[in-house]
């Protein structure tokens, strides 16, 4: 490979790395707007010059890729950059000084304050002053459709939203529109983003705040914020997200980009405006016993007082709580899977699976029976099995399956269903208990790639409700005697 100085530090790098690429390797953060990896590489801010030795000018380290060693001296460096030299300083001085010629200073009514790039280059890299005497353009703020707000006054026509929707998205909705002073992103006449499913996209990509999203406008500083880190529940593929949240409450999910992984950059619109299914309204409810409001032991002495139990657990849930819920069972014979959710395929690159549920391998390696919910209900109706314990979410289970787990447990002499809250069909069974969600829990689970992947829990279920693998090992475990 060959062997680069940077600021005086060698390193190999393979041929063709960028240099603003290679820059990260060694620590070294290159300043810039337009470039993100997932995108074509345009150099349209000019913010990430470099100086490299043996150049007139200074060049763009987004475009500039680093050459192979020569085949007679595979030893020598090909490429002498500096990243700090005056000349470079002094550049990245005057673009920012162009860039906020026309931006607005509405830093204290904008979403994108404190997570900034504008601001925080502006600090590290700005001169602290501007020459610009004259009145700044203004636009009005646009409604890009439903989901997507547009305020043209500070966009800094880095394209990325133009090239997402064009290179990843494939609709094209956005453009660049005329020329010169009155450059501006815009959608084609009668266009919006409504039906473009990762629209949200274009919010995380935006670097200054021009794009922002009407769910999440003025709704919550994101210096209040706490960001910890989890997975989409959506898809099999088990998305690296960031849930964001602040007095117990979630307020958005973000893409957690994996080093290395091109596919985790974005993330559906299913997935993030998701988050709203995850804050309780009301406080949890009581569990249930035969329609009336008992305690958890109560529920357990009831379940090992009815027999021999089969266990159905929905693929969505954690590894560890698909192993406690395993040992509830009478049998290992007796662990069955459900969900049968389909997703639609929209980006083929970034979607390399339609299972709609998220642990169906991290349970089919623990013994769970995926796609014979007949084979148990013939062992209930046949006396086999006498109580069932259901694991539940319902908006990821079809009306066929939830008919026929509707007879599962009704043809069952005592059945149990485990959600987060109550469906007709857990509200069918003969006891009910409370769960966790999976933003009030820490597990993990093995995606379609068989990756496993864990999840950190974000905010505090309420008060006696607890996650499904400290319940179900309750559930398990033999009562001491008195």
């Amino acid at each position: 490979m060959p062997t680069i100085k940077i600021n005086d530090v060698e390193l190999s790098v393979a041929p063709g790395t960028l240099v603003l690429d290679a820059c990260r390797t060694v620590g070294i953060d290159i300043p810039h707007y337009c470039y993100h990896p997932a995108l074509t590489p345009v150099a349209t801010c000019r913010m990430c010059l470099v100086e490299i030795k043996g150049q007139p000018k200074l060049a763009t380290s987004c475009t500039t890729p680093v050459p192979p060693a020569p085949k007679d001296n595979p030893d020598a460096v090909v490429m002498e950059v500096l990243t700090n030299s005056p000349a470079v300083a002094d550049a990245r001085a005057g673009v920012m000084e162009f860039l906020l010629i026309n931006h607005p200073l509405d830093c204290p009514i904008c979403d994108q304050a404190g997570e900034c790039k504008l601001q925080d280059y502006s600090y590290d890299y700005g001169s602290g002053d501007s020459r610009m005497a004259e009145v700044k353009r203004r636009y009005r703020y646009e409604d890009l459709g439903a989901k997507i707000v547009i305020d043209k006054n500070r966009c800094i026509h880095c394209t990325r939203c133009v090239r997402f929707t064009r290179e990843i998205s494939g609709g094209g909705e956005l453009i660049v529109a005329q020329r010169g002073a009155g450059l501006e992103v815009t959608t084609y006449t009668g266009k919006t983003l409504d039906q473009n499913p990762y629209a949200g996209n274009v919010v995380d990509l935006c670097p200054v705040g021009a794009l922002t999203s009407r769910d999440f406008r003025f709704r919550k500083r994101v210096w209040y914020l706490k960001s910890t880190p989890s997975i989409s529940r959506h898809s099999a593929l088990g998305s690296p997200i960031w849930i964001d949240h602040e007095g117990n409450r979630v307020y958005r999910l973000r893409p957690r980009p994996l080093e290395g992984k091109e596919t985790t950059h974005f993330i559906s619109d299913e997935e993030r405006y998701a988050y709203g299914h995850y804050n309780r309204a009301d406080a949890a409810p009581l569990p249930m016993l035969k329609g009336a409001p008992t305690s958890f032991d109560d529920v357990r002495a009831a379940l090992q007082a009815a027999g021999s139990v089969a266990v159905i657990g929905q693929g969505t849930f954690g590894c560890d709580a698909a192993q406690r819920l395993g040992d509830v069972a009478a049998s290992p014979e007796l662990r069955y899977g459900s969900g049968d959710r389909t997703i639609p395929v929209v980006l083929p690159k970034y979607q390399t699976s339609a299972d709609g549920i998220l642990n169906r391998r991290g349970f089919t390696e623990r013994g769970f029976r995926f796609g014979a919910l007949e084979e148990l209900l013939g062992k209930v109706q046949a006396g086999e099995v006498k109580a069932v314990v259901l694991l539940h979410d319902a908006a990821f289970t079809s009306a066929k399956e939830t008919e026929l787990l509707g007879r599962i447990l009704q043809a069952a002499s005592f059945s149990l269903a485990l959600e987060v809250t109550p469906s007709d069909l857990g509200r069918s069974a003969t006891a009910w208990l409370p769960i966790a969600s999976y933003v009030e829990e820490s597990d993990f689970i093995v995606n379609h790639d068989g990756e496993l992947r864990r999840y950190q829990k974000a905010i505090q279920p309420p008060q006696g409700v607890r996650p499904v693998a400290a319940l179900a090992r309750d559930l398990a475990a033999v009562p001491a005697a008195v």
